[in-house]
C-alpha cells in the first residue's frame, strides 16, 4: 500500500476515533439518558468504515444502539476504540518504516 493511501486511511481512522471519543463523553455524562439517535448520526464515519476486522463489532454496536442498550453500547465502543487505536499505531509505524 502506498504512503498516500496509508495517510488517507490513517486520517479516516483518526476521525472515527474522535467521533467515538465524543460519543463516549456523551455516554459518560448523560448515562441512561443518552440520546441514541444523536449517537447513531455521530458514528456515521464508523458505519462507513470498510474494515473486515471490525465488521462484527460494528454490527453488534448498531444493534445495541437500536435497542438503546446503554451498557453494551459503551462497552462495545470502548472495544472498537481500542482496536482503532491499535490500527492507528500500526499505520504510523508502517509509514515511518516506508
Amino acid at each position: 500500500m502506498s504512503v498516500n493511501k496509508k495517510y488517507f486511511q490513517l486520517q479516516d481512522l483518526i476521525l472515527v476515533k474522535t467521533s467515538i471519543e465524543k460519543v463516549l463523553l456523551h455516554l459518560n455524562e448523560r448515562k441512561e439518558k443518552s440520546v441514541f439517535k444523536w449517537i447513531d448520526r455521530e458514528l456515521t464515519g464508523l458505519w462507513n468504515l470498510n474494515d473486515e476486522e471490525l465488521k462484527a463489532d460494528i454490527s453488534e454496536l448498531k444493534q445495541y444502539i437500536k435497542k438503546e442498550d446503554y451498557t453494551n453500547v459503551k462497552n462495545k465502543l470502548e472495544k472498537i476504540k481500542t482496536k482503532i487505536e491499535e490500527k492507528i499505531d500500526k499505520l504510523y509505524k508502517e509509514m515511518l518504516n516506508y
